[in-house]
């Protein structure tokens, strides 16, 4: 994993952590999530590369897992894992609206919704927030979250200052209030603790396909897009994310880089389109049909994944800006 020194505050960077581990633990890891997003695998590999990275971040306690969504990826990145049965695309809804007006396919009412657990994390997470009602009662569901709160990350967190030694969170390019919001979050972060966030890079606009509209047309990266860059308001260049910790009074510990250009562009063109038609498909089938199916799709996955799973994957023989960073911070002051 590349380590890169801060652009806009010049604090004391210690050195990287070793480098991470890329064997056995990565495959474990890209099979986990390749079972949970079997019908998304360029968002299984995405993961995979989220969680390597945060293997090598520190983990305390108390800890708060912010926008943490259904739950699904912090459950396996510590440690947890589901039966082979289990995909995400089990509990979906609105899939005609997810085709045609970019609704969300997740936010769905969890009915009987029951994830069958393996194995559990060795340790739960005090905290969890997210704006959505049923991801959240999903994320009850795994019993991985001490606490969970409905919470819009555009206003305050309803939190006492100085609650958590660990706040993570890969959601800040979501919020329209970013400024308020990394406030917020070293507000609720122990002196002590870290605030550890994943940042995606505006260089990801130039990543996509979007710059061949004159070749390929406006309906087809609508198609392609599905408005998903309209949802990230706060996509920044490296130099701005770091102005923008420093004025909420963050210091930066040390910045990975874990996604490249080819991640992104690999992402761009993923099976985000036919995703809708693929759930529908699979709900079809008979249940030992579909399993299946799934096992030899995530046998298949897995083996063409293994090689591009890695931080520093990069077809391309110019430099250029990753596509997302971890960075961690510490509260100043």
């Amino acid at each position: 994993m590349l380590t890169l020194p801060p652009l806009h505050a010049a604090p004391a960077i210690k050195p990287s952590s070793p480098e991470i581990e890329t064997g056995p633990e990565k495959m474990s890891l890209l099979s986990a999530f390749l079972h949970a997003y079997w019908l998304r695998p360029e968002n299984a590999f995405w993961m995979t590369l989220r969680s390597l990275a945060l293997s090598t971040a520190p983990r305390g306690v108390p800890s708060i897992d912010v926008c943490c969504g259904d739950g699904i990826f912090s459950f396996i990145d510590a440690g947890g894992r589901f039966r082979p049965d289990f995909d995400v695309f089990r509990a979906v809804a609105a899939l005609e609206r997810v085709t045609h007006g970019h609704a969300d396919m997740f936010d769905a009412e969890p009915e009987d919704y029951a994830p069958p657990i393996e194995t559990r994390p060795p340790a739960t997470i005090s905290a969890g927030t997210d704006l959505k009602p049923n991801l959240l009662r999903k994320a009850a569901t795994l019993g991985f979250y001490d606490r969970l709160i409905r919470h819009d990350g555009n206003t305050p967190l309803p939190l006492p200052d100085g609650t958590f030694r660990r706040t993570y969170c890969n959601s800040a390019y979501w919020m329209t209030h970013v400024d308020g919001f990394l406030r917020e979050l070293r507000r609720v972060t122990r002196p002590d603790g870290e605030v550890i966030l994943h940042v995606k890079l505006s260089d990801m606009r130039r990543y996509t396909l979007d710059r061949f509209e004159r070749a390929l047309g406006a309906d087809f990266l609508r198609i392609i897009g599905r408005g998903r860059l309209d949802c990230w308001p706060s996509l920044a260049s490296r130099e701005t994310w770091e102005r923008r910790f420093n004025d909420a009074g963050l210091s930066i510990e040390r910045c990975d880089a874990f996604a490249t250009r080819t991640h992104a562009h690999l992402w761009d063109v993923g099976l985000r389109p036919i995703a809708p038609l693929l759930v529908r498909m699979t709900h079809a089938l008979a249940p030992e049909t579909r399993a299946a199916i799934k096992r030899d799709w995530v046998a298949l996955f897995r083996e063409l994944l293994d090689p591009i799973t890695r931080p520093d994957f990069d077809v391309f023989d110019n430099a250029d800006e990753p596509a997302e960073l971890q960075y961690v911070l510490r509260p100043r002051g």
